[in-house]
């Protein structure tokens, strides 16, 4: 048995006189340095370095002085993809770089990349030797880099030699393709037998070079090869770019220096930066703890016998004095610093006359192969693709695809299309080859070929995902669609292992949609992928599902269209789940938003889970003169129909009391009616118009409720009024205008009577927007006519003819969607306040000039005072104390027996057998209200989904200013945390000083509001959000942990308005819930009387 001590002098020694073996790490400054102090030594006359062969031709563009590194070889060819990169600190590159300065040849020995491996032609083969005596597991920065200052390049070939070695050793029998790779080394060095050769190869393969059979591959088909520019962000093996190492910055400062004192200068600057980051992300670091992490990470060397600072001694010194023990919080914060200032910025350039990017000129031809326009001279064509079918139609999908994923233009439109609702297996593309294209594919850095820059750069985007679930959903679609089986494996598991828990609805429905259709067979691409990978999606998707189901619950008190349009999702969940959705669908029916009332009885509908459909949706008509929220649920049963309605007998009650109205019954409802379809796409509106044309007249009358028919007839009598006066009292509005009317259809066909009223709602709904379908021939939308209406003329025509009961509501809606101009002219006295027209205003700041903005300061300043009145009313009763009694001798109304016999026990007197208490001195209850100093912490999510809870989190701030013994802080936050605790008293100033919009860091919020806490017993701290976090959630579960545990009183509103409605993340509200705070959606009301129960 051979020791480890002589195996590691055989290899020092070489197998003959003319070999020297110099074993390297492939980004390594120690050896960077070294090799080219043995090579001016040693004066070789040939280099011989691991690379593949296919490089022969490149090497002498990447070692041209004018090649300013990082760079890299993209390769692709038999064997896959693969990546050379090069740095100043590579000893590839170094030994390159004075190769061609001596004009010594070099011969890149690797095996080609087109190489074919057949394992039977490599038999198993390997020493036995006794692995007791091994390196160990010392990392290559403790065993080479720091202790290769000062030291000789003999005394550093031998430790990077010892540590190749060990870790060869340690090992099983290598791979097949290690082994192949080894057998045509050392048939090139076979050649070079005679010469005196410098041998630069991995340390680990030093060992496997001069034993075991020399055999070259038959035949070499070519290789796509292409030089590129790199960065140090790519380079570092955190990029998920392959061959990379860690803190490319730091690696070139060491290779610039020279000895000790270069280093520590090196480090001292290192820790400046990192000092310098952190001040600018406002977290304090100083001169004082730059001084010390210096002394420290000198020091650990000293300690460690180590001639110069490393890596590692760098990096302890910097979290253990700047991070001051905190895993999140500050040691986060020290991270971030630590990998912008580590890595670096620096970006390599390619010298003038390099070779054309091997990208573009293999996109060129799989383009000209795939009969697409393929050159700037090439005309662009509208192609119809067709996946579904295989091969090369299924090779152009992937290719647009692929180009796409790389935001390389190229496809200027591609339109999916429908066919009555349901999306079509095949698209239409135009596609153009530009200037643009061929400049976008010349700098793309991520590959040679199409495939490997599409793997390089979803690769890379997963790896530094940081959370964000529309980004991991968009790598997942982007991994299935362009075929990439290791990245969407990579997103499968991120998905599963962190998504699932803190999914939301919206993202959990369509990460299932996803995965069902990749299982299902709905994605072209899933016949490229490994069957195991599509059962994996398929366990992934069940577990999808039941956080889709679990979210359920969350969206009940949803306005959103989106969610409406998604909830019909859950029709598709696996069938496990089915009960439960189905319960939870029958609650939101019943106690949801009006929205999603509508959504969920389309979605049980389709389900067959409810009865009495076309009556209830007809109910809808009868409640629309009456209820603006009988528009917004027939809005969510039209658009979780997904289409369905316009065909079906579920919406013939609609369409008979429609019909059955008198003229000024509908021209009562039109608004909301026309409000209910605007959401609808115009192809589903045109596919009912169709069906209506055969319907008209076919239906029997319904019977309405009897009190909505007295609400509906009073409302008549007041339109029949207007259409009086107007002069429109002889309109005969037939089914046909009606529906035209409704839906905002074929303004054409229009008498002039009725087109006065389409045009007033067009003003508002004109615009039906593009049809993503392809679906729409035209004729939903507004005249030809431009539209010469003003404002105020607008407003006027709709008073007239809709009367003031819309007005407010028609322009608030009109705010809503971008018409500033209106919300100008209302008046001041004929102002209802409520919270939407309050939101409505205040999202206009950013709209309006400040001097239209004055205009509408007053309207704000009024709505604001009379809101936070009435509320007032109703919270400070509850928040002025918690009534309780004390006994005394005063006289009052009421006597308080329990004092009075307590304390007047001696005055007993027996009245025969019995003692008797004689109250001689009576006490009596008197009020008493208790009250102590308590801190009130208000944090509030300003995302753009919590506009009303906003609003109602300022008001009630304010009240509880007032009340003298509470201290009121008041906090808003997105991914930032904005401090407004100086203008909690004044509701109005706090709103405009708000800005809605943005993501969503509630451990960030947390941390902040804890510094705040002075007492934690006596501190209460109150957080409106929708829990939807962007961040970790394992550091937000920690967060409210800490806090509770500290005695801190912990309260999540997921909603604050007058509805107690809510919209939120269930599994984050489980688990903060989990970790010490309650949870619940609350009215202002509710939460002040929790604020009373806690504070008494």
């Amino acid at each position: 048995m051979q020791s480890v001590e002589e195996l590691l002098s055989d290899l020092i020694a070489g197998p003959d006189a003319d070999t020297l073996l110099f074993g390297v790490r492939h980004h390594s400054p120690a050896c960077a340095r070294a090799v080219v102090a043995a090579a001016q030594e040693w004066q070789p006359e040939a280099i011989a370095i691991e690379l593949p062969t296919d490089l022969d031709e490149l090497v002498p563009i990447i070692a041209d002085p004018r090649t300013e590194a990082p760079v890299a070889v993209a390769i692709a060819g038999g064997q896959g993809t693969g990546f050379y990169p090069f740095a100043d600190f590579s000893p590839e590159l170094a030994i390159l770089r004075w190769a061609q300065a001596q004009n010594i040849p070099v011969h890149c020995i690797d095996l080609p990349a087109g190489a074919e491996i057949l394992e039977d032609e490599i038999p198993e083969e390997g020493p036995t030797i006794d692995v007791e005596q091994l390196v160990g597991q010392e990392s290559w920065d403790t065993q080479v880099e720091a202790r290769a200052v000062g030291q000789t390049w003999q005394q550093v070939r031998r430790a990077a030699l010892g540590v190749g070695l060990g870790v060869r050793l340690a090992e099983h029998t290598p791979d097949a393709k290690t082994r192949a790779r080894e057998a045509h080394m050392r048939a090139c060095l076979q050649d070079l037998k005679g010469t005196r050769t410098l041998v630069v190869v991995g340390s680990y393969h030093c060992g496997g070079l001069f034993e075991g059979p020399a055999i070259r591959p038959p035949v070499t088909p070519p290789a796509a090869v292409s030089l590129l520019p790199y960065t140090f962000a790519q380079l570092d093996s955190r990029s998920g770019y392959g061959s990379g190492i860690r803190d490319p910055q730091w690696q070139q400062g060491v290779f610039d220096a020279t000895n000790a004192e270069d280093i520590a200068e090196h480090t001292a600057r290192i820790v400046t930066e990192v000092a310098r980051y952190m001040r600018l992300k406002d977290t304090p670091a100083g001169t004082g703890e730059v001084a010390e992490a210096v002394r420290m990470a000198g020091d650990l060397a000293r300690l460690r016998r180590l001639p110069a600072t490393g890596r590692r001694e760098a990096i302890e010194a910097l979290t253990s004095v700047f991070a001051q023990g905190s895993v999140i919080g500050r040691g986060r914060a020290v991270a971030q610093a630590l990998q912008a200032v580590m890595i670096g910025d620096r970006r390599g350039t390619l010298p003038p006359g390099a070779p054309v990017p091997a990208l573009l000129s293999q996109v060129k031809q799989l383009l000209a192969q795939l009969r697409l326009p393929a050159g700037e001279t090439d005309r662009s064509a509208i192609v119809r693709v067709e996946p579904f079918k295989g091969g090369r139609q299924l090779e152009r999908h992937l290719a647009l695809n692929r180009l796409q994923a790389l935001n390389i233009p190229y496809v200027r439109e591609r339109s999916l299309g429908q066919n009555r609702g349901l999306e079509n297996r095949s698209y239409s593309a135009e596609c153009n080859f530009s200037t643009g294209t061929a400049g976008a594919l010349g700098v793309c850095i991520a590959g040679a070929t199409l495939e490997q820059a599409v793997q390089n750069t979803i690769a890379n985007r997963i790896a530094c995902w940081a959370g964000d679930a529309d980004e991991l959903l968009y790598l997942l679609d982007t991994s299935v669609s362009c075929a990439l089986p290791e990245q969407v494996a990579a997103c499968l598991d991120l998905v599963d292992l962190d998504l699932s828990a803190r999914a939301s609805f919206a993202t959990a429905v369509r990460a299932t949609e996803t995965l069902l259709g990749l299982s299902g067979g709905r994605e072209p691409a899933a016949v490229l992928l490994p069957e195991a990978l599509l059962e994996r999606s398929t366990q992934v998707a069940e577990t999808l599902s039941a956080a889709a189901v679990r979210e359920l619950p969350g969206i009940a008190g949803s306005n959103e269209f989106s969610d409406a349009a998604l909830l019909s999702g859950v029709n598709g969940l696996v069938e496990s789940h089915q009960v439960r959705a189905t319960s939870l669908l029958k609650h939101i029916a019943d106690a949801g938003s009006p929205l999603m009332r509508g959504a969920a009885t389309a979605v049980l509908a389709t389900m067959g889970s409810v009865e009495g459909i076309s009556e209830l949706v007809g109910s809808w008509i009868d409640q629309l003169a009456g209820s603006a929220d009988a528009a917004r649920t027939l809005s969510g049963f039209l658009i979780a129909s997904h289409g369905t309605w316009s065909e079906s007998e579920l919406f013939d009650g609609a369409t008979s009391r429609v019909e059955q109205l008198s003229d000024a019954g509908f021209i009562q409802i039109l608004p909301r009616l026309r409000a209910a379809f605007d959401p609808v796409p115009p192809a589903e509106r045109e596919r009912f118009l169709d069906h209506l044309s055969l319907r008209i007249g076919t239906i029997p009358p319904q019977a309405a409720h009897p009190d909505t028919l007295a609400a509906n007839a009073t409302a008549d009598t007041a339109a029949a009024a207007r259409l009086r006066a107007l002069g429109l009292m002889d309109l005969a509005l037939s089914p046909a205008t009606r529906w035209r009317l409704a839906l905002g259809a074929e303004p054409g066909a229009l008498s002039a009577g009725a087109g006065r009223f389409a045009a007033a709602l067009d003003e508002l709904y004109g615009n039906p927007g593009l049809d993503p379908s392809g679906e729409s021939d035209g004729r939903i939308g507004a005249g030809n006519e431009p539209g010469t209406l003003s404002a105020r003329e607008w407003t006027e025509e709709i008073t007239m003819l809709f009367g003031d009961d819309h007005l407010q509501e028609i322009i608030g809606t009109a705010a809503s969607m971008g018409r500033a101009d209106v919300v100008e002219n209302l008046s001041l006295d004929a102002v209802r306040p409520s919270v939407e027209l309050l939101t409505t205003m205040l999202n206009l700041r950013g709209a309006l000039p400040e001097a239209r903005l004055r205009k509408i300061r007053p309207l704000i300043e009024k709505v604001v005072a009379e809101l936070s009145a009435l509320l007032a009313r109703d919270l400070t009763p509850v928040l002025r104390g918690v009534p309780s009694t004390v006994p005394t001798r005063r006289r009052g109304p009421d006597i308080d027996l329990n004092a009075t016999i307590r304390r007047n026990l001696r005055h007993v007197t027996m009245i025969g057998d019995t003692p008797r208490v004689v109250p001689v001195t009576p006490y009596f209850k008197s009020r008493e209200v208790r009250t102590s100093p308590w801190h009130i912490i208000v944090v509030v999510d300003v995302s753009g989904s919590m506009e009303a809870s906003t609003v109602y989190a300022a008001m009630t701030a304010a009240i509880l200013t007032g009340i003298k013994t509470y201290e009121v802080s008041f906090l808003t936050f997105d991914t930032e945390v904005v401090d407004l605790s100086g203008h909690v008293d004044d509701p109005l100033q706090l709103l405009l000083e708000i800005s809605v919009g943005g993501g969503t860091d509630i451990a960030k919020a947390l941390f902040y509001a804890g510094n705040l806490v002075k007492v934690p017993s006596r501190t209460a701290i109150i957080v409106v959000s929708d829990f939807d976090e962007y961040g970790p959630v394992s550091r937000l579960v920690q967060r409210v942990r800490n806090l509770a545990e500290s005695g801190v009183h912990l309260i999540g509103c997921a909603a604050l308005d007058d509805t107690g409605a809510a919209v939120y993340n269930v599994g984050i509200a489980q688990a903060i819930a989990a970790a010490g705070m309650r949870v619940a959606s609350l009215s202002p009301m509710q939460l002040a009387r929790w604020v009373a129960e806690v504070l008494s």
